[in-house]
């Protein structure tokens, strides 16, 4: 491969890694707006539906496996999946949603720290240092005036250790798992799992709360699609701080369609998890730290 041609897939993954961004940021606006009268479990059974659906459809076109091989990781990683996108989707209907966002996106923190405990990676005096300022930044986040530690908080910071741990299992895989299969998993055990809950308050959705659905469904896969081919094209050490863009929108759409507000003292929270996230994901070496699939999105 020539110099101009490795250049050309590298700008092509990052393209690809900021259309994910928007795409991931878009979704949670539609989260936002469908849980004004929708239960976040029933948020997830739809999305989880169409996920499981569109992906299906992709299996069968390409003739790849459905259950794979690994089945008890696999199994783990849409377990741990399906707990990070409700508890995701819990928070972004009841706290600020640049605030949730950013919760959520202290996942990769959490994936060094598991991979240190459980795959026997060194942390090193790095990743220490990464933790440290990333849990600085979600002090700084939400003891504010205008965002304190209270459940919805607590769960959208307990959505990124899930998500933590779903990012270990497809690191524990992913080489031997083809992608679709591994979002099949996701997508198929997040739909059963809150599929078992829909008669303890289910809501049939109007028809506005069907769009907002739909957009869900669409820009999730969109931005599944879009983070595989972006972490397939080029290095993840390079592509991967992009993801951050998704907060950064986040906030912005807070701000703009919900007036929701926002202190100094956040934004340098939240601006020391993007750092500290972006830092991990260009340490990691060829892409350790992070999987080929976004969890809760």
């Amino acid at each position: 491969m020539t110099v101009i041609e490795e250049h050309k897939k590298e700008l092509q993954g990052i393209l690809h890694m900021l259309y994910s961004s928007v795409a991931f940021s878009l979704m949670a606006v539609c989260v936002k707006y469908a849980a004004r009268s929708l239960p976040s479990l029933e948020i997830v059974f739809f999305r989880s539906l169409l996920g499981t659906l569109m992906v299906a459809a992709l299996i069968l076109s390409k003739k790849t496996s459905f259950w794979g091989t690994l089945k008890p990781i696999l199994i783990l990683r849409g377990l741990s999946g399906f707990c990070a996108l409700t508890l995701y989707f819990y928070a972004i209907g009841r706290v600020p949603l640049g605030t949730a966002v950013i919760l959520n996106y202290t996942s990769p923190i959490f994936a060094a720290v598991f991979s240190a405990c459980f795959l026997k990676e060194k942390p090193g005096l790095f990743l220490m240092g990464m933790t440290f300022i990333a849990f600085t930044g979600v002090y700084l986040l939400v003891n504010t005036n205008i965002v304190r530690w209270d459940l919805p908080v607590f769960l959208g910071l307990l959505s990124a250790i899930f998500a933590g741990i779903a990012y270990v299992a497809v690191r524990a895989v992913r080489d031997r798992e083809n992608p679709l299969t591994i979002i099949f998993y996701f997508t198929f055990i997040s739909m059963i799992g809150s599929l078992s809950f829909l008669p303890f308050g289910f809501r049939w959705p109007n028809a506005e709360a069907w769009g907002w659905l739909i957009g869900v469904g669409i820009f999730s896969l969109l931005g599944q699609i879009w983070l595989t081919l972006s972490l397939r094209q080029t290095r993840t050490s390079l592509v991967m701080p992009f993801c951050y863009v998704t907060p950064f929108l986040s906030f912005c759409y807070g701000i703009f369609l919900w007036d929701e507000p926002f202190s100094f003292k956040s934004l340098i929270g939240g601006a020391l998890i993007v750092l500290a996230g972006s830092l991990i994901s260009i340490y990691g070496r060829s892409g350790k730290n992070l999987p080929a699939s976004k969890t809760s999105g």
